[in-house]
C-alpha cells in the first residue's frame, strides 16, 4: 500500500506539471459554464426547456469524460510505449500498482472537477447546489468509474499514446452528441433521444440531473453505467500488455 501511496504522489507531481492537459480538463467545463451561464443570465431553465442543472452536469461530464477517454489512456499507453511497464515488472513495484495508483490520481481529478464546476456556479453565477447530495455522488461515481474503465480499455487496444489521444478524441465527440451536450434533455430529436439514456456520458449526465432535482438516479442508467464499467473491465484485463 505504502509502494501505491508513493506511486500516486509521484503520478500527482506529474499530472500536474502537464499545463495542456489541465486546461481541458478544468478551465475548458469551467470556461463553459461561464460562458453559456452569461448567456442564459436571467433565464430560470423554464422558457427554453433547458433545465437548470444542464449547463453545471455538462461542464461536469466534459471534464470528467476528458480525463477518462483522453487524459488517463494517454498516459497508460506512453507508459507502455517507452518501456516504463515492462522494466517495472522486473522490479518489486509491480506495474499494476501504477495502474491503481493513476486510477486513484482520477478519481481524484474528478472529484476536483465537480468541486470545481459546483463551487464556480454557487459563487459566480448563484446555481443551486444538487437537491440530493447522496444520489449526486452516486450517479457522479457512477459515471467517473465508467469513463476510467473505458479508458483503461482504450490503453489497452492501442500502442502508443498518439493512437491513444486520437480514438479518445473519436469517442468523446460522438459522446457528447449522443449525450445532448449540443441539443440538451427533451430538445433532442426524437430518433436519438433514447441513445441519451444508455450511452455512459449521457446516463452519467441523466443522473446527475435528476439528483439536482431530488430524485435518484433511474434504472436504466445505473444498469447502463454498470455494463459499460463491466464490459470494459473484461475487456481490457483481457487485451491489456505491460509491454
Amino acid at each position: 500500500m505504502s509502494q501505491t501511496l508513493a506511486l500516486t504522489r509521484i503520478e500527482t507531481k506529474l499530472f500536474l506539471r502537464e499545463w495542456t492537459g489541465l486546461f481541458f480538463i478544468f478551465a475548458l467545463p469551467a470556461g463553459l459554464l461561464t460562458v453559456f451561464s452569461l448567456i442564459n443570465d436571467g433565464n430560470d431553465g423554464g422558457d427554453n426547456g433547458v433545465p437548470v442543472s444542464f449547463l453545471p452536469t455538462m461542464a461536469i461530464g466534459i471534464g470528467i469524460s476528458l480525463l477518462g477517454m483522453a487524459a488517463l489512456p494517454a498516459v497508460l499507453a506512453g507508459y507502455r510505449e517507452k518501456g516504463v511497464l515492462r522494466r517495472m515488472s522486473t522490479t518489486p513495484v509491480r506495474p499494476v500498482k501504477l495502474l491503481v495508483a493513476q486510477l486513484l490520481l482520477h478519481l481524484a481529478a474528478a472529484a476536483a472537477v465537480i468541486v470545481l464546476i459546483l463551487g464556480l456556479g454557487a459563487s459566480a453565477f448563484g446555481a443551486e447546489l444538487p437537491a440530493s447530495p447522496l444520489p449526486f455522488t452516486l450517479s457522479a461515481l457512477l459515471f467517473t468509474v465508467a469513463m476510467l474503465s473505458i479508458g483503461v480499455l482504450i490503453a489497452g487496444l492501442v500502442s502508443t499514446a498518439k493512437a491513444a489521444n486520437i480514438v479518445g478524441n473519436l469517442l468523446i465527440f460522438p459522446s457528447m452528441l449522443f449525450a445532448g451536450v449540443w441539443t440538451p434533455g427533451d430538445l433532442m430529436p426524437e430518433s436519438i433521444r433514447w441513445l441519451r439514456d444508455i450511452t455512459p456520458m449521457g446516463a452519467g449526465m441523466t443522473g446527475m440531473q435528476d439528483a439536482w432535482s431530488g430524485q435518484w438516479p433511474g434504472l436504466e442508467n445505473v444498469t447502463a453505467l454498470l455494463a459499460v464499467t463491466v464490459a470494459c473491465v473484461a475487456l481490457a484485463a483481457r487485451f491489456f500488455r505491460w509491454e
